[in-house]
């Protein structure tokens, strides 16, 4: 790539609306809340990212990532910054100066700024965002992104509603759906997972989600009453994930996925120690992207099911979350809380209607509605 200057770095708030309200274990959710990042290169071409921590779930928080945005943006508009290469700008991001150390940005803010430089590079070099991801994650052997990413279904609400949700999917042709468990004792958990598998069918994946919620002699409960149904992985069983425990429950018949006990922070030695467990989530915005599979492949070094998804972000996040799972060629991704909102800060919707998204079309450059955003003065 040709050595091109950035000229501007600006930060925008957005606020939007979700359909309908979402319960979460630290309260309701109705509006998602998050930035935009736009870097400009000298001939005016943009590279947007987006930071949007998810509360209740995310390391960090919306006023963390405003409060440390300011010596970001005067790296880029007071300094030097040049986009002379992919891996090289990439890696350069993720830390700054403070005091004698040297600190992390906050992860959601580091994330916007990987986006922003790998879709304004993808735009640069006239290629396309998952082709420009895949040489990221892999520069000695890039793998040939997929023409299609399958979306999996979100199944929400009461049991009557859920089991309604989980035969239309299975009509509709989906091939993977998540549910979550740990909210309610483990027999009626166990009860309703059985339902659900019945009114799926053998042919749809079941992903559960108990976002940490059981100990370790719950989880063996489940993993009991659940046995022998097709199961793809359940995320986050435990409350205290001691790899020891996970590998129990793994022995026990009970496949693991880990989110959010492992992200950018998480030491190599504890990462190396999981090797065994069945999948991991990568939700970019909440600290579990490019910088997380770049330390995964080179550290660890073990192939892992990564299954990519977003957290309810906008089109411009959602758009990256898209891109990053074509580029690694994996199974169902968890896209569908993007139809959760019931606006976007784009002037045209991602055409996440269905099991499968079309790469292309949804990567197709769709233009930022800046009367949708409020700019932040820094």
């Amino acid at each position: 790539m040709a050595d091109v200057r950035i000229v501007a770095a600006d930060l925008f708030r957005y606020r939007l609306p979700l359909v309908e309200p979402l319960r979460f274990a630290f309260g309701t959710l109705a509006h998602r809340a998050g930035v935009l990042l736009c870097l400009t290169a000298e001939d005016g071409t943009e590279g947007w990212g987006e930071a949007a921590p998810l509360p209740g779930y995310s390391p960090d928080t919306l006023d963390d990532v405003l409060a440390e945005a300011p010596p970001l943006l005067r790296r880029y508009r007071e300094g030097d910054a040049r986009l002379d290469g992919f891996v090289a700008s990439f890696e350069r991001t993720f830390r700054r100066p403070k005091g004698r150390g040297r600190q992390l940005y906050p992860p959601s803010l580091r994330h916007a700024e990987a986006a922003a430089l790998t879709d304004l590079g993808a735009r640069l070099q006239g290629t396309s965002l998952d082709r420009a991801l895949a040489e990221l994650i892999d520069p000695q052997r890039p793998a040939t992104p997929t023409s299609q990413v399958a979306v999996q279904a979100l199944l929400v609400g009461t049991d009557e509603e859920v089991s309604a949700q989980a035969r239309a999917a299975r009509e509709a042709g989906y091939r993977a759906a998540k549910l979550k468990v740990g909210q309610q004792v483990v027999a009626a958990d166990a009860a309703r997972v059985c339902a659900v598998a019945d009114d799926l069918g053998p042919e749809v994946l079941l992903r559960l989600d108990a976002n940490q919620a059981w100990t370790a002699e719950q989880a063996a409960d489940f993993a009991q009453q659940v046995r022998g149904l097709p199961i793809a992985f359940v995320e986050e069983p435990l409350r205290e994930p001691e790899p020891a425990a996970l590998r129990a429950l793994q022995h026990a018949g009970l496949p693991i996925a880990l989110d959010e006990s492992v992200d950018g922070r998480t030491p190599v030695h504890t990462l190396r120690r999981l090797r065994f467990v069945d999948a991991i989530v990568l939700k970019p915005s909440l600290g579990r992207g490019l910088a997380f599979l770049h330390t995964w492949h080179l550290a660890v070094g073990v192939p892992m099911a990564f299954v990519v998804s977003s957290a309810f972000e906008s089109g411009v996040g959602t758009r990256h979350s898209i891109a990053l799972a074509a580029a690694l060629g994996g199974g169902p991704a968890g896209l569908d809380p993007y139809r959760r909102l019931a606006d976007d800060v784009q002037t045209e919707r991602l055409p996440l209607d269905g099991p499968l998204v079309d790469v292309a079309a949804a990567l197709a450059l769709r233009e930022v509605d800046l009367s949708r955003l409020e700019p932040v003065e820094r």
